[in-house]
């Protein structure tokens, strides 16, 4: 692979996922870490490499790049940086590996020339290489034609990392003697990357300031005795600026390389090389030789997606779906997304067969600002379940952390399956990988840091424990008891058997583990009692034993009694027994500076546990002890009163159950089961017993599972219906066993609180189980097509309801303020929601017809304002309808005939002859009217539309003035629009009349002719004449004489004390009549 994520800041200015993941081989433990750590500021760990020596002797080495260390002796500089090799068998310091102790001032500057930048190792007794990608060279030192070019420069070691032949050493510069300047070779900076081939025969440079920083490879041979002795590049660029070959300038091609055959062809090596630059996102191209010109030609180009994501900043070539052909992953650090919070992707390119135009991405994505991807590593297969893995580094993620992801047959495992957490800032900024350090068969990961410091995460060997466990006897017979030492008379004899098996077959360690049985752990932790106890163990079902496991695949048992309880009620269900198992590691001190060896870890990946059913011995079941049983299920769909257990079937339309959903919050479904024979000529056939028979009822999003009500057929049934957490699932448990000729009959109550407008059916899925025999036990799906009625009504008032018009006509264009229109009239309009919030809802509207003016144009009702309570403002349309001409608004409420009245004519006359007439102003007559639209969006319960408006009183004056009354009718009405058709909006609607009067001196009055007058005065005098002469011969004219006309009285004088009237009822009230008449004491009566 590329040199381990060269650092970003040679080009451009730039800062330098997932959850966290099951813990799995990597030895994480404090003890078991090996850490080194460099010299403060010399970013030991900027680059890694393991290297495997084995001459003069067999060494597995860590080499570490730190191009910021201090400058050797003789190299006549402060800071040069340098490469220093670490020993992981101890926990001492890394040695410095010392070549390049040399400088010519004259000729060239190695003054922070960033030595370590890269390092790469050949493979097990290979080649050495590392760099120095700002070496200078310079001409006419200390003179005016003084010129530097930044070549770069790089070291070949031999697998002793040492200088011995001629192939080793810094002759590596291929950018030095070419012609200079940025557009050329002049900042060439080879070294920024560097690899082997895996096959031993070439070495790649990268120099991506080549040519206006296009970038260039560099490929030749490391052994004078390879055949193929040519240099080979990639081509330079056209004449033409525009256009390239490759890739165009300013995109740093060579900043990452690997290689390896089998990613186009199975025989031929392809070059992978990343430009982070290309098209401002990035690219990665792969090279192929080309013999004839010695030059790599391209063969296929990846393309970024994201804008200056750098993709291609680093790669690596792997297997990691073993097929033999080679994938590619990339990395994109500075990829983002703000929407999901992305910092930092990594594309993994699955091979098909050498074809890459068709190929799409799995892309990984880190979390955001983490610089996810800046490193990518193929580590090598560290599980050994046969797939390769992969490592990303993600510096910036807390104190940075490194993403282990498995390989599989599709692919890649896209979650990672382990995370290691850096306890160094910046950790994860270079990785190594795919090989052995510690000689356990397991490749081992280094993980490099911008802090000066070092992680090594050994991996623990994977052993595979497989666990059986037996009971004898396998079924429970009540009915046979012995003397085994149980209360109840029943024993079981459970045994449990353990081996282990690992990778590779040669690994025997002996190894201790803890083995454990474990009866009815599920019913325990739902707080009921265990029906059985292991012998000479209390109460808990629970036995544990220690057992050491020599070799692999050597099979170690544990064997113990388990009792049945006395007088358990459950006979039905199965008792369940589990075995699992744990590694019991020893407990060792640890030695100063010592290395432990890492122990082996169970395989994450494989079950912890086993477990088998005991069951009771069945009865209800043919002769053959097989129960055949027949269950058969069906369903109707209810309605449920309130909260009242009363039922309603849904009626039926087109053969489909409909649910009107008004204002209920609960369905129901009505379930009924039986089990009886199929065919009652032959009874044998099948409706045994149904053991263990339940109806799992699975719902959708729409509906959550409420409880359950039982019309028991058969008082002994006990049914139960549990829910999972969610409510999504309901399990009925119907019976143990569910008896031949069985039936019950009962109800899911549901909640509807989740049914949306967009809801239109509901579909529950019912499944009927039983450990019986019976095979036509396929689920049936319950359908019901779902029509909401919205609860909507709207009602109106105008205030007030009756309106009066006069005084004098007024022009449109005289009016200033809306007091000179006519009458003040609000209409106020209600709208109730007794449903569902109408928020989900497409479009709800209330529509008002307005009538704006007559039949001829003149101005009927001008509407002022518009206003709402209980919604938040709404914006009624058209808004141009509303105070059209811009009248000063007013908040007298004094009405305008109040003022109107004392200008009125009074010298009309008043016929008492004249018709009463009125009229009816409405919509679909007389009046134009406008449709003014109020958006009801988000009602809850209620709001109400006040349209302020004014009765146009010239127009009454001008066209009404005969009229004795007039009504005006305003309709409004309730409007749904919703992207589905199961809406249901019952009329809602309302109807508001306003009586217009004109005042009592408008109306017209009209003369009399005189001839009426005259014969009317005429008839008066005859008529008086008539009653005088009437009232004349009845004598009414003649005065009678006063003796005839009074009647005479005689006075009796009564004494006083007589005057009182007394009651012997009231002895005790004595009470003074006011009517008595008091007479003079004299002697005169008259």
């Amino acid at each position: 692979m590329a040199a381990a994520g060269p650092l970003w800041l040679l080009y451009l200015s730039a800062g330098l996922l997932a959850r966290p993941g099951t813990a799995f081989n990597l030895d994480t433990r404090e003890e078991n870490v090996i850490r080194k750590v460099g010299d403060p500021g010399s970013l030991f760990g900027f680059s890694l490499a393991m290297h495997w020596q084995l001459q003069p002797e067999d060494k597995r080495l860590l080499l570490v790049g730190a191009p910021r260390a201090v400058a050797l002796p003789l190299q006549r500089a402060n800071r040069t940086g340098g490469l220093y090799s670490c020993d992981i068998t101890s926990r001492g310091p890394c040695t410095r590996i010392e070549f390049d102790n040399d400088a010519d001032p004259s000729s060239e500057s190695k003054e922070d020339q960033w030595m370590g930048v890269t390092v790469q190792s050949q493979g097990p007794g290979g080649k050495v290489v590392t760099c120095a990608h700002r070496y200078e060279k310079r001409q006419h030192v200390n003179t005016k034609q003084e010129s530097r070019d930044i070549f770069g420069r790089c070291y070949v070691l031999s697998q002793n990392l040492r200088i011995e032949d001629d192939m080793d050493g810094g002759d590596w510069s291929f950018c030095d003697g070419r012609l200079r300047g940025h557009e050329k070779f002049g900042s060439c900076q080879q070294g920024v990357a560097a690899t082997f081939t895996k096959d031993f025969h070439y070495i790649v440079f990268g120099a991506p300031g080549t040519y206006n920083w296009k970038g260039l490879l560099f490929l030749t041979s490391v052994s004078y005795t390879d055949p193929d002795q040519f240099v080979y590049k990639t081509q330079p660029p056209r004449e033409q600026s525009d256009t390239s070959p490759d890739v165009m300038m300013n995109s740093y091609l060579g900043f990452s390389l690997d290689s390896g055959k089998g990613i186009v062809s199975k025989d031929e090596i392809t070059f992978v090389s990343g430009a982070p630059r290309a098209n401002h996102s990035g690219a990665v191209v792969l090279l192929k030789r080309d013999t004839k010109s010695a030059h790599l030609l391209p063969e296929h180009i990846f393309d970024g997606e994201g804008l200056a994501s750098s993709f291609g900043y680093d790669v690596a070539v792997v297997d990691l779906n073993k097929d033999g052909w080679q994938d590619i992953v990339i990395g994109a650090p500075q990829y983002f997304d703000r929407d999901g919070e992305v910092g930092g992707a990594v594309y993994v390119y699955i091979n098909q067969q050498g074809r890459w135009n068709n190929v799409k991405p799995i892309r990984l994505n880190g979390t955001k600002d983490s610089m996810f991807g800046i490193a990518v590593k193929n580590i090598g297969d560290i599980n050994q379940d046969g797939y390769p893995d992969i490592a990303v580094g993600a510096p910036y993620d807390d104190m940075g952390k490194v993403f282990i992801y498995h390989g599989a047959a599709n692919g890649i495992n896209t979650k990672p399956t382990q995370i290691l957490e850096g306890k160094s800032p910046y950790f994860g900024y270079s990785i190594a990988g795919n090989m052995d350090l510690d000689r356990n068969s397991y490749p081992d990961v280094a993980v490099g840091s911008l802090s000066d410091s070092v992680t090594i995460f050994r991996s623990r060997p994977v052993i595979n424990i497989q666990k059986t466990v037996t009971v004898t006897p396998n079924r429970i017979d009540l009915r046979q008891k012995t003397a085994c030492g149980a209360p109840s008379g029943i024993c079981l004899k459970v045994k449990a058997c353990y081996e282990y098996t690992a990778k590779p077959t040669g690994y025997n360690p002996s190894i201790s583990i803890v083995g454990t049985l474990e009866a009815e752990k599920e019913r325990r932790k739902s707080g009921l009692s265990s029906r059985v106890q292991f012998r000479n163990q209390g109460s808990e079902p629970k036995y544990t034993q220690e057992l050491t496991l020599n070799r692999q695949k050597q099979k170690m048992c544990m064997e113990e009694t388990l009792w049945l309880q006395e007088n358990i009620r459950d006979k039905l269900r199965p008792i369940p027994i589990t075995a699992s198992v744990e590694i019991q590691e020893p407990n060792t001190r640890r030695r100063v500076n010592s290395i432990p060896e890492v122990l082996p870890i169970l395989n994450s990946n494989e079950p912890k546990t086993v477990h088998t059913d005991v069951h009771f011995l069945k009865e209800g079941c043919g002769n053959d002890n097989v129960c055949n049983s027949n269950l058969k299920l069906e369903y109707k769909f209810c309605t449920r009163e309130g909260n009242q257990d009363k039922f309603s079937y849904l009626p039926i339309q087109k053969g489909v159950p409909e649910l009107v959903l008004k204002d209920q919050k609960d369905i129901a479904l009505e379930i009924t089961v039986t089990n009886s024979p199929s065919n009652p000529r032959n009874p044998t056939k099948d409706g045994d017993d149904a053991h263990e028979a339940k109806l799992i009822a699975t719902f959708p999003d729409t509906l959550t599972y409420s409880a359950y009500r039982e019309l028991r057929a058969f008082p002994e049934k006990q049914l139960s219906c549990v829910a999972n957490q969610n409510g999504s699932q309901a399990d009925c448990e119907l019976g143990n066993p569910f008896k031949r000729n069985s039936s019950v009959t009962f109800y899911l109550i549901l909640s509807t609180t989740e049914v949306t407008f967009d809801t239109r059916d509901l579909d529950i899925n019912l499944k009927l189980e039983t450990t019986s025999n019976q095979d036509n036990l396929a689920p049936i799906t319950a359908t019901a097509k779902v029509v909401i009625e919205l609860l909507l009504s709207v009602s109106g008032v105008a205030k007030p309801s009756q309106v009066y018009f006069g005084g004098t006509v007024l022009g449109e264009q005289a009016m200033k303020s809306e007091d000179e229109v006519g009458s003040l009239i609000e209409y106020e309009f209600r709208v109730i929601n007794l449903g569902k919030p109408l928020k989900n809802l497409g479009t709800a509207t209330l529509n008002i017809q307005w009538p704006k003016e007559i039949s001829n144009g003149k101005w009927l009702l001008y509407l002022v304002k518009v206003e709402s309570k209980g919604l938040d403002k709404i914006a009624c349309e058209p808004q141009n309808e509303i105070n059209l001409l811009r009248l000063k608004e007013s908040h007298n409420s004094r009405k305008k005939r109040e003022i109107a009245e004392k200008q009125i004519d009074d010298n009309r006359k008043f016929s008492l002859f004249a018709e009463r007439k009125y009229q009816t102003l409405n919509c679909t007559v007389n009046v134009n009217c406008v449709t003014i639209k109020c958006p009801l969006r988000g009602l809850d319960s209620k709001a109400s539309v006040v349209l302020r408006s004014r009765l146009w009183n010239s127009t009454f004056l001008e066209e009404y003035s005969k009229m004795n009354y007039l009504d005006i009718l305003v309709r409004a009405s309730i409007d749904v629009t919703a992207a589905t058709e199961n809406i249901k909006l019952p009329n809602a609607g309302t109807q508001v009349r306003v009586t217009v009067f004109p005042s009592k001196t408008v109306a017209h009055y009209s003369g009399v002719a005189w001839w009426i007058i005259l014969v009317a005065i005429l008839a008066g005098i005859l008529m008086l004449a008539l009653l005088v002469y009437i009232l004349w011969k009845c004598g009414f004219f003649k005065r009678s004489r006063y003796d005839d006309s009074v009647p005479r009285y005689h006075a009796v004088r009564i004494r006083k004390e007589e005057r009182e009237i007394k009651d012997e009822k009231y002895n005790d009230n004595f009470e003074k009549k006011q009517w008595i008449t008091r007479w003079n004491e004299n002697e005169s009566y008259s």
